[in-house]
């Protein structure tokens, strides 16, 4: 589904540029431009988009993690208030 939006928005974009007359203005400028440069390009592009993904996602594994370490914790002191109380009320 993300794909669609990318895809979308890109042909949106370039729809936007034709329709406004900047991309008569750019044209040549494109075009003097070697064409593998197009594909650096995109490889950047593409190279930040899944920086930002896989930081999202790491960002979202350290929540869950946390969230387990806390009840764990929390187990842990539950616990050893249990043990109080038998001790004290013994």
């Amino acid at each position: 589904m993300r794909r669609l939006y990318v895809v979308a928005t890109v042909v949106l974009f370039f729809a936007l540029l034709q329709f406004t007359g900047v991309y008569s203005n750019l044209k040549p400028v494109l075009s003097s431009v070697p064409w593998w440069m197009y594909f650096v390009l995109a490889g950047i592009g593409y190279s930040g988009y899944r920086a930002w993904f896989h930081t999202v996602e790491d960002r979202k594994l350290d929540r869950v993690h946390i969230e387990e370490e806390g009840k764990i914790y929390m187990e842990r002191i539950e616990e050893e208030k249990q043990r109080r109380n038998q001790a004290s009320g013994e």
